[in-house]
């Protein structure tokens, strides 16, 4: 049995590792893809009342399903990046800088994906009945202190509109 909070940093270590390894350029496009299931998340919750009455009457699995499922597919589709043709003369002489800034962008994508991914665990009160098991105690308060800095929590409705934009104005001041 492994602590929850010693799996989200490993988790981010992982990303981290990955994204050394991909270069910054393609972890962009992750965090651009993650940010948008952020957005789509808080969106649906927010403004379409189909959602709004679903998020209430369905059961917590099914939510926790449902939100980690969105961020989960546009973090697929962003790890699924062709190969970027134009950056390639200039990475080869920034190598160093492409490993240390592709390992940032993917210690911030695996916060971004993992403590989504968690918090949404928590909001449905921990509802994968076999796989994870509430934590109780001291730990549970540790754990409810966190959740004030995971992403959806830092991002909320107002935040995650700028959020958006910010990374579309780099990804079009990167790739075009």
């Amino acid at each position: 049995m492994i602590s929850l909070t010693v799996l989200f940093g490993l988790l981010v270590i992982i990303f981290g590792i990955i994204g050394a390894m991909r270069g910054w350029a393609k972890e962009l496009l992750v965090t651009s893809a993650i940010v948008l299931g952020l957005f789509l998340n808080s969106i649906l919750a927010s403004y379409i009342q189909p959602y709004q009455t679903l998020m209430v009457t369905a059961p917590p699995g099914t939510i926790l399903s449902m939100q980690a499922g969105v961020l989960l597919l546009l973090a697929f589709f962003g790890y699924q990046t062709p190969k970027i043709q134009a950056l390639q003369p200039k990475l080869v002489r920034e190598r160093f800088e492409e490993i240390l800034l592709g390992g940032f962008m993917g210690l911030l994508n695996g916060f971004l994906l993992v403590g989504s991914i968690w918090f949404y665990l928590h909001q449905t009160g921990y509802a994968t009945t076999d796989l994870v098991i509430a934590p109780e105690g001291e730990l549970a308060e540790q754990i409810e202190g966190l959740m004030a800095y995971m992403p959806p929590s830092l991002l909320p409705i107002p935040h995650v509109f700028f959020a958006v934009g910010v990374v579309f104005v780099f990804i079009i001041v990167v790739f075009v």
